[in-house]
């Protein structure tokens, strides 16, 4: 017979809320992310800081070819540092979540585990990851003598906010259209590769042409990027980004997400493709 001690610890598990298991769930499998991801590498949580310098290196090399200091009166470093930021956070959680289901199979076969959790998990792995690589990235530009002064923070948590919904209502989607057509592995990637040359990592949209600037404006990294920068920086005012458009825009794909996943969740925990 059971004893005492293990009749306890099985009250206790029968009595926790849908809440606390989902909560327990998501903080063991994003764990369990963060241990895949940078475990196996000698530098292990530097690569996460790698990508973003490097990135901001080489586009601050070409820019010095043109004899420029400031794009729309900010250090040109801390320019593509800020667009970077927001396009790697909506890069790595699309294409994260592609390869989530297939990579997370096995974890299916317990019942409290569900796909939600697991695109859930690596959605809030790639939000920890961006933002910490900023409050390291930033500070270190500024002491490095390209000075900024912040502008607002609760815009900037509104637009963090809405950037990371909408990522996520993407990566709800992509993740589950991968199982369903393996092709989309392949093309959905490049698909999403042009969006670094139209999101404003290297330009403002105030140096687009009038004409151009409303279909600019219809990419939502391009607003998210504009209202990034001005709610980090007091110097850098954006008179064509719109909170309000960003905030539909995630409010759209995020239920297009949950949408596709409350449809096609169950055939996902049962064979791994939507059937």
């Amino acid at each position: 017979m059971p004893s005492t001690d293990q009749t306890t610890n099985v009250m206790r598990i029968q009595r926790q809320t849908p809440w606390q298991i989902q909560k327990a769930v998501v903080f063991a499998v994003l764990i369990r992310e963060l241990r895949t991801r940078f475990g196996r590498y000698r530098l292990g949580y530097l690569w996460a800081i790698l990508e973003p310098i490097s990135l901001i290196v080489i586009l601050s090399a070409v820019r010095l070819l043109f004899g420029e200091n400031e794009i729309a009166g900010l250090p040109f470093p801390v320019f593509f540092a800020s667009g970077i930021t927001a396009y790697l956070l909506f890069n790595h959680i699309t294409t994260s979540s592609l390869y989530a289901v297939e990579s997370n199979q096995g974890l299916f076969n317990y019942q409290r585990v569900k796909p939600f959790d697991v695109f859930f998990a690596r959605a809030l792995l790639e939000l920890l990851i961006s933002t910490s690589t900023a409050a390291i990235i930033l500070p270190a530009l500024y002491c490095l003598g390209f000075h900024f002064t912040i502008n607002n923070t609760l815009l900037l948590i509104a637009v963090v906010a809405c950037l990371f919904s909408f990522s996520f209502g993407i990566g709800l989607i992509v993740g589950i259209v991968g199982p369903l057509w393996r092709e989309s592995q392949k093309i959905i990637p490049v698909l999403i590769r042009p969006f670094f040359f139209i999101s404003g990592i290297f330009f403002a949209v105030g140096d687009v042409p009038e004409n151009l600037q409303g279909l600019a404006l219809v990419n939502p990294l391009l607003q998210a990027t504009e209202l990034l920068r001005e709610a980090l920086f007091l110097n850098y005012q954006s008179h064509e980004g719109s909170l309000f458009v960003l905030f539909c825009w995630a409010l759209f794909t995020l239920f297009l997400g949950l949408g596709f996943y409350r449809i096609m969740g169950k055939s996902l925990i049962t064979s791994g493709k939507i059937r």
